[in-house]
């Protein structure tokens, strides 16, 4: 066969491969494929933000760790030596940076994540991807940005006088079911973003209720003794990834209502998140 006709024997093949609707809705274990071989995406684009953070600033990158340290610096001076929220708490300290990095690390996941739509229209319009690829770069970035304050938690843990147990193994499968809720707060989130640009606004005025509620400066057990409203702190799930973390790291009591709602919780909340994503996907941005 001469070249001319194997160029027509091609050109004739190519005019029998099926066209691809790119406006067809792929079925959601196709999505998820789709997605995961373009995972990448997630993890290079969130690396790349977090390297230009703070580039413009003479801490740098050290403000990764001065944020959370100035938080708990601040919420300690307040509600520890001023207020005096300790009550029924031996390691106030402790217990104070437990709540606070675990608390922001959740609400900077779900602000960023309400935006990560929006902010990308330009992207979206442009490329053709599984956009649930956005607010999940939102997760791993925050993640990443919070490792070291996570760190520097369990050093400020170690100066408070406690001491490791076997307890602390079980620590990453506390910060691994905050991951997946995290995740699936980060798609609810980015979805309602997009229908309602005011969510980012009203946000913060919702965590900083929630942060009352979620146990982060007092102790429950010390303060509240209704049995019905400590049942109501449980379905709180950010409370209850607290005080399973300070389970691990202080010791402090946990009962089976909140080790049952972390577990719920980190179970349903992805897939509740993918459900609501994923049925309006194909409008985000369009």
């Amino acid at each position: 066969m001469d070249g001319e006709s194997r160029y027509a024997s091609s050109h004739d093949n190519a005019h029998l491969r099926p066209l691809i609707d790119l406006t067809s809705r792929p079925t959601s274990l196709n999505y998820l494929r789709e997605a995961w071989r373009r995972r990448e995406f997630a993890i290079v684009v969130p690396a790349q933000d977090l390297r230009a953070q703070n580039m413009d600033t003479t801490l740098g990158q050290f403000w990764h760790l001065m944020n959370p340290a100035l938080l708990v610096g601040v919420y300690f001076l307040v509600f520890g030596v001023v207020i005096d929220t300790s009550r029924g708490v031996s390691n106030f300290l402790g217990f104070l940076i437990v709540g606070i990095v675990l608390f922001h690390l959740t609400q900077r996941v779900v602000q960023e994540a309400a935006v990560s739509i929006t902010q990308n229209l330009g992207l979206i319009r442009s490329i053709q991807f599984p956009r649930i690829l956005l607010p999940a770069a939102t997760v791993n970035g925050q993640t990443a940005a919070f490792v070291p304050a996570i760190v520097l938690a369990l050093l400020a843990v170690l100066a408070t006088g406690e001491r490791p147990s076997m307890r602390w193994l079980l620590l990453p499968l506390v910060l691994l079911a905050q991951f997946v809720f995290n995740f699936g707060s980060a798609l609810i989130s980015a979805r309602i973003g997009t229908a309602v640009p005011d969510l980012r606004h009203i946000l913060p005025h919702l965590f900083r209720l929630l942060f009352y509620a979620s146990g982060v400066i007092f102790s429950v057990d010390a303060f509240v003794h209704s049995f019905a409203w400590r049942r109501a702190f449980a379905l709180n799930p950010i409370y209850d990834l607290i005080t399973c973390a300070r389970w691990c790291l202080l010791g402090q009591a946990v009962d089976v209502w909140v080790l049952a709602g972390t577990v719920a919780w980190s179970v349903l909340m992805p897939i509740v998140g993918f459900m609501i994503f994923f049925r309006s996907e194909q409008r985000l941005g369009a």
